[in-house]
């Protein structure tokens, strides 16, 4: 299992004990959480700037790099991403007021998604975190 090093990036603080039950877990986390960067494709398209239209496919990208899932998982994911442009885009003709509203709850939720996804890769990689031991700074 491969360790999110671009999204470990983006949370600075991943919550202790965040483990998944079974890969099978971590796998739907993946998919949802590439749900949620097809979503935020469509609206960054519809509002953002012309130089970042396409950061969250970027990112969608960098993800199944960084993971390298089997073929089977590899299809959920861009599934799921498209699945989420096109819900967006069902939703969202328009870059509206509401449409950032909804990236901004989606990035939310997002952003827990990879906290528990990274935290589990890094407890994988390293073994569960000791609360006890002090940690610096704090």
């Amino acid at each position: 299992m491969r360790i999110f090093l671009a999204l470990v990036m983006l949370c600075l603080a991943a919550p202790a004990g965040a483990q998944f039950r079974s890969p099978e877990d971590r796998n739907d986390a993946l998919v949802s959480l590439s749900r949620i960067f097809g979503e935020m494709h469509h609206i960054r398209r519809l509002c953002g700037r012309g130089d970042e239209e396409d950061i969250w496919r970027e990112r969608m990208k960098r993800v199944i790099d960084l993971e390298a899932p089997s073929f089977e998982q590899r299809e959920r994911m861009v599934v799921a991403f498209n699945d989420g442009y096109v819900s967006a885009q069902g939703r969202f003709p328009g870059g509206t007021s509401a449409a950032e509203s909804s990236a901004a709850g989606r990035a939310a939720t997002g952003e827990a998604l990879v906290s528990n996804i990274a935290a589990s890769a890094r407890e994988a990689a390293q073994g569960p975190i000791d609360e006890s031991v002090q940690r610096w700074p704090q």
